[in-house]
């Protein structure tokens, strides 16, 4: 049976990602952060605009913490877990 461990890491990406990144080219990484970038920066705007004001530390730490956690997981949805069944 699966852990804990296992089941966080496998469906967020956490030992996919280290995969990835050994084999993956520096240009890919780039595309990974700048995509990573580009998402959080419209959940901070609209955090202003359904709120009315800017996000203090804690909501901007609470952003990027769920933010990452989705993004790991589509990443390793789509290019991880994806490329395993592709093959066969």
């Amino acid at each position: 049976m699966d852990n804990g461990q296992n089941f966080f890491s496998r469906w967020f990406g956490f030992s996919g990602w280290r995969v990835m990144s050994a084999k993956a080219r520096i240009g890919i990484q780039i595309l990974y952060r700048v995509l990573f970038v580009m998402g959080l920066f419209p959940l901070i705007v609209a955090y202003g605009m359904v709120v009315g004001e800017d996000p203090g530390g804690v909501q901007i730490i609470g952003i990027i913490v769920v933010w990452y956690l989705f993004f790991q997981f589509f990443v390793n949805l789509i290019f991880i877990e994806g490329s395993r069944y592709s093959n066969h």
